[in-house]
This record gives structure tokens, sequence and C-alpha cells, in this order.
């Protein structure tokens, strides 16, 4: 937690010796479409997340999902469940493990 605090100060001590305010208005912008996109990732689900990094490993995203025909839709939606499936439950079998190699 105090890496987090350090690196604010960094940036606000940056900020501050620059000493020309149109860099620092090019900075805030900068640093508000950060804050939003980080915001925007923190509303999202965990499953929206496994989806969407299911889907960039396949070379995919949501908008190419859309554009496909529902047939190759359905089929992608079908193997990505499969897959998030598959991964949780190795998952659960991992952490059993470890529960059991610790009691």
């Amino acid at each position: 937690m105090s890496g987090i605090g350090l690196s604010f100060g960094l940036v606000t001590a940056n900020a501050s010796q620059s000493g020309g305010t149109g860099d620092l208005g090019k900075s805030k912008a900068a640093g508000s479409s950060a804050v939003d996109d980080f915001l925007a990732y923190m509303k999202k689900s965990l499953a929206e997340h496994m989806a969407d990094a299911w889907l960039a490993a396949h070379g995919l995203d949501r908008e190419k999902l859309k554009a496909m025909k529902p047939e190759e839709r359905e089929a992608v939606l079908k193997q990505m469940a499969e897959d998030l499936k598959k991964q949780m439950a190795e998952a659960a079998d991992k952490a059993a493990g470890r529960k059991t190699a610790a009691a």
C-alpha cells in the first residue's frame, strides 16, 4: 500500500515542478482518461473480466463477437463457457489441494 502513496507523491511532485500550466492541463486530461478507464474496469464483474480475458487470448473482443453470425457467436460462447468452467474447476482443485496440504 505504501508504494501507491509514494507513486502518487512522485506524480504530484513532478507536476508542481514543471511550472507550465499547459503541460499540467494535458496531464490532467490524460489522468482523467486513465482514471475513467480504471473506474470502468473496476465496475465490471469477475465474470466480465474473465470473458474479456478469454476473448483477448483468442484474438477477439466484444465488438468482434457482436459482428459474428449468430451460429459463429454461439459456438464461440459455448467454447468460452467450457474453457472458463474448466479453469474454474482446476482452480478449485488446486485450492482444495492447498487446504488439505496445510491441514
